[in-house]
């Protein structure tokens, strides 16, 4: 909700007294008066659609870092459940996408479930190879068909690896490549997107940076993550002022 001028006429809005007050405050200062107040103080609350986010988790469940690999799923599986019970008068909506192995899954459709969340993420199982650019392709996916459905949705792609990746999605191409094509097709489609890279290196990976670059998006880097950690990166990248 917001105050205009009265002038600028809006369906669904309504006289707001307190900013027209304001208004005839600031222009008259010390001499104020109620009685004073001239057409160009009036304004009105006009109500505008909150748009919905869309959170998509994108998370390495591989194992190229053993025990960090189960560490990853436990800050994701937090940060979801966390999202949701914090952003339920709103209904915004998390997805989330584990690459392992040879591909990459979609283990929750966008949902403002609590429930169904918690009941997928009770699936979750790791180990093999590190599809990342899978599970980029898959989330790009995801972002797309939801879209189609609610235009006005707002996305935010979250990807958690440690940047191992080793799995290309045409068979013999270079992996490094192949990600950075398919950033920068992702990042000509107006999504927020976040890395946060949870290797144990001091300067983190240097795929996964130059990736935030290619996806134009920001980069994170945290060798202990946790659910509270991951919670706070996301609520300050800022998804939800943009409503």
């Amino acid at each position: 909700m917001r105050s205009v001028p009265i002038e600028y006429q809006h369906s669904g809005s309504r006289f707001d007294f307190g900013a027209t007050l304001v208004s005839g405050l600031i222009r008259q200062g010390s001499e104020f008066s109620i009685k004073r107040l001239e057409k160009q103080d009036l304004r009105q609350k006009v109500f505008r659609k909150k748009h919905k986010s869309l959170i998509v988790f994108v998370v390495d469940a591989s194992d190229s870092m053993g025990q960090g690999t189960i560490e990853r799923m436990k800050a994701a599986k937090g940060a979801i459940l966390g999202w949701l019970l914090t952003a339920y008068q709103q209904r915004d909506q998390v997805a989330l996408v584990a690459f392992r192995g040879q591909q990459a899954d979609i283990l929750l459709p966008p949902t403002a479930s609590v429930f169904l969340a918690q009941q997928r993420l009770r699936q979750l199982a790791v180990g093999g190879a590190t599809p990342l650019a899978d599970g980029l392709y898959r989330a790009g996916q995801l972002v797309r068909i939801a879209r189609q459905k609610q235009p006005l949705l707002v996305p935010l792609v979250v990807v958690v690896s440690d940047g191992e990746a080793n799995v290309p999605m045409v068979p013999g191409a270079d992996v490094e490549s192949e990600l950075y094509s398919l950033a920068r097709i992702l990042s000509k489609e107006q999504l927020q997107t976040m890395i946060v890279d949870s290797s144990t290196g001091v300067r983190g990976s240097a795929l996964l940076r130059n990736l935030a670059k290619e996806l134009d998006g920001q980069y994170q880097h945290v060798r202990d993550l946790n659910s509270g950690q991951l919670f706070d990166m996301i609520r300050s990248e800022g998804i939800v002022q943009k409503k």
